[in-house]
């Protein structure tokens, strides 16, 4: 039998979001949106408004108003409870991130956003407010840029390439599809960044269109538990039915029909990179998870102060990906005379951190391909091979190049740190040991203020906290920490836990842990929960207490009645039988008091 708990009203949400970054911005509107952008179309979107505005406004005599859509096909936003770790406002630690970073314009195109009523939501709030200047093209991507000579020396160039080969089988045979254009140049305007500023109004105004102010609460998330909930109303009366309940650091307790995990990168920092040395944090080194968290600044107060004294400063940032770029840039920019750039390989150049095809117009191949792969191993090694690690956008490739060339950045590629050893008395790191993997050649660098260590994370459902009495409770297969979900999101058809981000990606995509992957998530998820709530699947059921105690013969049968209907039984059982897990106590207490 499921644990049982009692939880106050007070403390009880229909959906209880865990993170409040894009994710869980996504799914809280997309769960308050009665007409999401995914399932209607521009034309029934327009209908539906007109009718809203117009539909009960005839003088028909005896004509009931009715509302166009039922209020029970979504929710509201009483009825959701988001806890942050960070803020108790929406996109807390975005903010932290964008400002550590220090950047102006995204690196996502315009189509990624949390809006669930249109796609195409954040372009048409740039250019209805004027605020078109704020976005940034994606130069070489569409193609408008090549002239047409320069496209007919590029094809003829091809051509010569190819040789005599014209057939469609030599050239299948030479791996390279002849004039291939992976964006359709219909969709030029979709290939824009939006400024920093630009995009969090755009966020604000989602919050404000389904009233979301108030519904974030900053708390860090420890436990998740799934059993019998004793929901204690106000007046005494208790609700029972299936549920979790959610324990926070700092001693609440919440209980919800459905929790959802919108976490943003969760799991294991790869920090450090050396087991057998000590990286002295904060002092000597830190990872980028702790600058976005606020943990510490870099640069630091020692670094800052030797700069305002002139003296000379040397930091190490180790990394690849866009993150290492921009804390490269950023450190320059604040005074540090010079910057050691170590990455494990070539730095890749690509203006989103997986391929153009995944976002292009071949876009439904790839992803149709991905869905259809036979096992959640292959997915997974697509991802792989999609994300190919750290890159850096093209913009940023420049900026690199630019500090390389001008002496204040040195990079070294192919490359890793086999030892350093720190100076307690000056503070600094000495003999820092780089090993040239490529020439098998150790090279040596020394007074090394600080170490950044943009490395990233990798995924470990089991390994968070809060996720550990589910995985022993409710296991499932999990490939290089990433949980296996169902089609749906979730953690299996047997409780209401989802999933959004890096840790749906076995079922959304390379794109999961960015912003569009957070839409897509949302949009599916959102569904189901949405189709749980009409069907009645997540109501509870009134009970009459005895001496303020609900029979626990009421949860046995909750939990068989979970995943399907029983089969009709004979005499004090056929009492107990019902639809969907839930009772009616009052009939039950009629027949065993005759």
């Amino acid at each position: 039998m499921s644990e049982i708990f009692d939880i106050p009203e007070s403390n009880f949400s229909e959906v209880i979001v865990i993170g409040g970054g894009p994710c869980g911005l996504a799914v809280s509107a997309r769960l308050c949106e009665e007409t999401p952008g995914a399932i209607f179309s521009d034309g029934e979107h327009q209908r539906f408004h007109w009718l809203r505005q117009r539909g009960n406004s005839t003088n028909i005599i005896g004509k009931k108003k009715r509302a166009l859509i039922s209020s029970d096909q979504k929710f509201k936003s009483d009825d959701i409870l988001v806890l942050d770790k960070v803020s108790d406002k929406f996109m807390g630690q975005w903010d932290n991130q964008l400002d550590t970073t220090g950047i102006s314009v995204l690196r996502s195109p315009m189509f990624f956003h949390p809006d669930p009523l249109d796609i195409d939501g954040l372009t048409a709030f740039a250019y209805s407010n004027g605020r078109e200047k704020e976005l940034k093209e994606i130069n070489g991507v569409v193609g408008q840029e090549i002239s047409k000579h320069k496209q007919k020396k590029l094809r003829n160039k091809r051509k010569l390439s190819h040789g005599s080969q014209t057939d469609s089988s030599s050239l299948k045979a030479t791996g390279r599809n002849v004039g291939l254009v992976e964006i359709d140049r219909r969709n030029w305007q979709d290939y824009y960044r939006p400024g920093t500023k630009l995009f969090k109004d755009f966020c604000q105004s989602i919050i404000e269109r389904y009233d979301l102010e108030n519904v974030v609460r900053k708390a860090e998330v420890i436990d998740i538990k799934y059993g019998g909930i004793n929901k204690i109303m106000l007046n005494g009366e208790v609700e029972t039915g299936m549920g979790f309940q959610i324990e926070t650091a700092e001693g609440d307790i919440f209980g919800a029909k459905v929790a959802i995990m919108a976490a943003g990168p969760a799991g294991d920092i790869n920090y450090p990179l050396l087991a057998d040395v000590d990286n002295h944090f904060p002092l000597g080194s830190c990872h980028s998870s702790h600058l976005f968290s606020r943990q510490v600044e870099v640069p630091n107060a020692k670094v800052l102060s030797k700069i305002q004294k002139g003296k000379p400063t040397e930091v190490v940032v180790i990394g690849g990906g866009l993150t290492s770029a921009q804390f490269t840039e950023k450190l320059i920019n604040e005074g540090v005379d010079k910057v050691h750039f170590i990455t494990r390989g070539e730095i890749k150049i690509k203006h989103f951190d997986f391929h153009l095809e995944w976002v292009s117009k071949y876009q439904n191949y790839m992803k149709s391909t991905f869905w259809m792969k036979d096992s959640d191993k292959e997915r997974y090694q697509m991802i792989e091979d999609a994300r190919e690690g750290g890159s850096v956008n093209p913009q940023y490739h420049k900026i690199l190049m630019n500090l390389i060339a001008k002496g204040k950045v040195v990079l070294h590629k192919h490359c890793e740190i086999i030892n350093k050893d720190w100076d307690e008395s000056l503070k600094l790191w000495n003999n820092v040991q780089i090993l040239d993997k490529v020439n098998n050649e150790t090279k040596t660098i020394g007074n090394i203020d600080y170490i950044v260590y943009a490395t990233g994370n990798k995924p470990n459902i089991e390994g968070l906290p809060m996720m550990k009495n589910i995985c022993k409770d409710y296991p499932i297969d999990v490939i290089q920490g990433v949980p296996c979900l169902t089609d749906d999101l979730q953690w299996n058809k047997e409780i209401p836990l989802f999933f959004l981000g890096r840790f749906a990606m076995l079922k959304t995509g390379p794109s999961s842990a960015n912003l569009d992957g957070g839409r897509i998530g949302a949009e599916r998820l959102g569904y189901k929960i949405t189709h749980l709530k009409e069907t009645g699947e997540l109501d509870y059921q009134k009970s009459i207490t005895i001496d303020a105690k609900i029979p626990t013969q009421a949860f046995d049968k909750i939990d068989e009645n979970a995943s399907s209907i029983q089969e009709k039984a004979s005499g004090f059982e056929n009492l107990l039988s019902c639809t969907g897990g839930r009772f009616n106590w009052y009939t039950f207490l009629d027949d065993v008091t005759a």
